[in-house]
């Protein structure tokens, strides 16, 4: 049964750290825009108006970082998949969001554990 679907962005960036990525959404910030589709028969064709929808935004707004709310219209049932393809960004939701890495970088990680090994490791008699 098709569905009438909101998108609407809301200004987000997202941030890599050592202990995993957090991201933060500002939900009381501007919106760049939004566009109101009647009729969505799946998650597939969710998906793909996501993706039209962001890359529109962004060729408006290239600097822009965002994420794409999505809302089915009061009443409707969820097409099947929904909820978990919500859950995990697969309508493409966060992937217009700018990303930080803020991760604490170590120079030289492999030449430390080849250090370690090589002094680890006995002579052979006779080499």
């Amino acid at each position: 049964m098709p569905v009438t679907v909101t998108l609407t962005t809301v200004p987000g960036h997202k941030t890599l750290e050592d202990y995993g990525t957090s991201q933060t959404i500002s939900v009381l910030g501007a919106s760049l825009g939004h566009e109101t589709l009647p009729a969505l028969a799946n998650v597939a064709e969710i998906r793909t108006a996501v993706a039209r929808f962001g890359a529109r935004i962004r060729a408006e707004h290239p600097e822009a970082s965002f994420y794409v709310s999505v809302r089915l219209a009061k009443g409707q049932r969820k097409p099947n998949g929904y909820d978990a393809a919500s859950r995990r960004n697969g309508l493409g939701q966060e992937n217009f969001m700018h990303v930080s890495d803020k991760r604490t970088k170590h120079d030289a990680p492999a030449k430390d554990a080849a250090a370690a090994t090589a002094s680890t490791v006995p002579e052979q008699a006779g080499a």
